[in-house]
């Protein structure tokens, strides 16, 4: 609001400031922070494109773990962590944060599927190392079919799947460097013997590693099988990350 003092207008109307200067009346813009706001709302709107665009690559790259028999969110809940993972090793100039220099520990225990945590229905822990640049080490338990793993109804054998992708966010890429699978036959007594599975990766075509483990569940007949799993039934998860970089 503006008023008339002694000949003199004084105040603001609208974007302009109006003040007495020695015997004149001046008339200014209101200095603006518009400017500052765009260039670090247009930073932040970047910063989260790259954690949505990582999303998506992570996402189509595990297909065939999820199978898309995922819950709605998974996409929202991905860019989420992929948001921590930007912030994992400080914060950088909005619109400068990458996937590469983050902390990729935080995708670790990412389930594909809210419904159902790999764990639930896995009773076994595997341990994956990454010994030296070029060689991961994943250690599986001795595994009894009956005791280690959670059985559906109609289902008589059990597929353990593991997969190993290698990322490049900044190129946008994604490579498979290996997968294991382990078959498994209800209320068959013999176990599978513990065993240490290698593999290479000796790309530079990539810089993040992530392990996926999953569980395919099987009602097998004569001649066809049939798949049990479901949106309501599908445990698939992120079991690991590495950074190359920290070689």
């Amino acid at each position: 609001m503006a008023i008339i003092e002694n000949g003199y207008l004084r105040g603001q109307t609208g974007n302009l400031v109006n003040r007495k200067v020695g015997d004149k009346n001046v008339v200014q813009t209101k200095p603006s922070d518009k400017m500052r706001q765009t260039i670090w709302t247009e930073a932040a709107a970047s910063d989260f494109g790259t954690a949505s665009a990582a999303g998506a690559i992570i996402r189509r790259a595990f297909d065939a773990v999820h199978q898309k028999l995922h819950d709605s969110e998974m996409h929202n809940r991905l860019v989420k962590r992929m948001q921590r993972v930007l912030f994992g090793n400080g914060k950088h100039n909005p619109g400068y944060q990458r996937v590469s220099r983050g902390n990729i520990q935080r995708l670790v225990d990412f389930q594909f599927n809210k419904n159902c945590h790999i764990y639930d229905y896995l009773y076994f822990d595997t341990t994956v190392n990454f010994a030296t640049k070029g060689t991961i080490l994943i250690h599986m338990p001795e595994l009894k079919g009956e005791e280690n793993f959670y059985w559906p109804k109609a289902c008589s054998h059990i597929v353990l799947k593991i997969k190993i992708i290698g990322f490049s966010f900044d190129k946008r890429q994604a490579r498979t460097i290996g997968s294991h699978e382990i078959e498994l036959t209800r209320y068959n007594s013999e176990s599978q013997k513990a065993k240490t599975l290698t593999f290479d990766s000796t790309g530079n075509d990539y810089d993040i590693i992530l392990v996926s483990l999953s569980t395919l569940y099987l009602d097998k007949r004569t001649n066809y099988a049939f798949l049990l799993n479901s949106i309501d039934l599908n445990p698939a998860g992120i079991i690991a990350a590495h950074n190359l970089s920290n070689f």
